[in-house]
């Protein structure tokens, strides 16, 4: 397997138990890769990959910016999550 985007593997176990952020993600695999893609990156590469699904957008505040923005919230294909935080798995 190409090391490319070898995150992808750690993204889909995360969205198994609940959905998340791509702010989220980034904090998460942060945690455990030493280069872990930042946010906009994880959306790019996400939308791009059919397994995943963007589920809407949500607020998120920021310690460099005066104003919360928005980002995408990120789920499985497959997968039911609860309509609020913190978008658990749901059985259909």
């Amino acid at each position: 397997m190409s090391k490319k985007n070898a995150w992808k593997g750690k993204v889909l176990n995360l969205l198994n138990e609940r959905a998340m952020s791509s702010t989220e993600l980034s904090e998460r695999l942060g945690r455990e890769m030493r280069y872990a893609p930042h946010a906009r990156k994880i959306t790019l590469v996400l939308r791009g990959d059919k397994r995943f699904r963007e589920l809407e957008q949500v607020s998120v505040d920021s310690w460099l910016r005066a104003e919360s923005h928005k980002v995408s919230l990120w789920g499985l294909l497959g997968q039911n999550y609860a309509f609020d935080y913190p978008y658990t798995s749901v059985s259909a």
